[in-house]
């Protein structure tokens, strides 16, 4: 049973996507990736992508078995009531964990960079609250507020093409200086991001064009790849091996600008940046969140708990990640494998007994007598 009954096309599926993979990945990203890969962080977004494409696959393809479902649901008709329970609990807690993990690192930044005698606290309920009405409105809203916001999103990134003269190409070599794994190493973290694709298996249902939804969740991936390769090479090439030392490097990129003495703090455009994107990253796991709470209790409404969730979503915000450093821990460490435990692992377990249960009720109804 479908809770929303609003529809979206591919294309606005994928423009959600794009600021949910990258809002938080284009700050962090290339410190994490610069630290294993060293002048070779570039090749990580690469090897991240194959795993990209494997998440939006498998997203797709149960959709195609179970079509008008999401994980929640189809975890069930897979395994069973109650191992099917587990599954979509556990799915329930990752999305309304993983939004006050986003809110937090989006608040840390904020108030670290420019608000910094706000309140951490108010500048979490805020997001929070703003992105809850988009989340009450339902999938369209959402959709639309894309469509409106990653333009926005994208466009400061075009900026730091003026730094060119700052930047050094001699910082690209030697290429695999250390050998391969330290490119592999780097790997991991991208790849958890990229493991966020599997989320699109709550908004398939509500495609208006779902034969669509694997050509735009392919077309995205690529583009958030070369976005990628595209931003760790700028900052590669403007900052060379200090990377791996930089909290920020794209906010450092920024501080460079500097343009006839006219252009200058350009901060400001990548705070716009980092709050739309945020806004519909928060929003997208706030509502994947707030569906799953409803489908798992087969609620026939879920907009009455938006509001509740997200004072649950605001709490684990700040109690479980107190501070910053304790933040930076959890993403450096732990995020990558908290990311692909749920997103990856658990939905290829689902699909290969999709797969299976399906071939066997197949080879039984051939065994059947005319």
């Amino acid at each position: 049973m479908l809770l929303d009954k609003g529809k979206i096309s591919a294309f606005q599926l994928g423009l959600m996507m794009y600021p949910t993979v990258l809002a938080t990945g284009f700050l962090a990203l290339p410190t994490i990736t610069a630290q294993y890969a060293k002048n070779d962080l570039w090749l990580t977004s690469i090897f991240a992508s194959i795993l990209g494409f494997i998440s939006v696959y498998i997203a797709t393809r149960l959709h195609e078995l179970y079509p008008k479902m999401t994980v929640i649901q189809y975890s069930e008709r897979i395994l069973g009531k109650i191992p099917g329970k587990l599954v979509g609990f556990v799915f329930f807690v990752f999305t309304l964990h993983s939004t006050g993990i986003i809110s937090r690192q989006y608040a840390d930044f904020v108030k670290g960079n420019f608000l910094f005698k706000s309140p951490i606290l108010l500048v979490i309920s805020s997001i929070i609250l703003l992105t809850a009405f988009a989340v009450r409105g339902g999938v369209e809203i959402l959709a639309r507020s894309a469509v409106i916001f990653t333009p926005i999103f994208i466009l400061p990134i075009f900026i730091l093409l003026v730094l060119i003269p700052d930047m050094d190409v001699k910082n690209f070599f030697p290429i695999l200086s250390h050998g391969i794994i330290p490119v592999i190493k780097g790997s991991a973290a991208p790849m958890g991001w990229v493991s966020e694709f599997f989320i699109m298996t709550f908004f398939l249902p509500y495609l208006a064009d779902p034969e669509k939804g694997r050509k735009w969740g392919f077309i995205l991936l690529s583009a958030i790849t070369l976005s990628m390769i595209y931003v760790n090479l700028l900052i590669l090439f403007l900052l060379g091996p200090d990377v791996g030392n930089k909290t920020y490097p794209v906010f450092v990129a920024f501080r460079y600008i500097s343009v006839g003495n006219i252009f200058e703090n350009m901060e400001a455009l990548l705070l716009a940046m980092w709050v739309v994107g945020n806004f519909i990253k928060i929003g997208v796991f706030y509502y994947a969140a707030v569906l799953s709470f409803g489908q798992w209790l087969n609620l026939s409404e879920y907009r009455p708990y938006v509001f509740p969730l997200g004072i649950f979503i605001v709490a684990l915000s700040m109690w479980d990640l107190p501070s910053f450093t304790r933040l930076a821990f959890f993403i450096t460490y732990f995020d990558t494998f908290y990311l692909l435990s749920v997103l990856l692992l658990i939905p290829l377990l689902l699909l290969i007994v999709a797969l299976l249960r399906k071939g066997k009720s197949i080879g039984e109804g051939d065994n059947q007598p005319f």
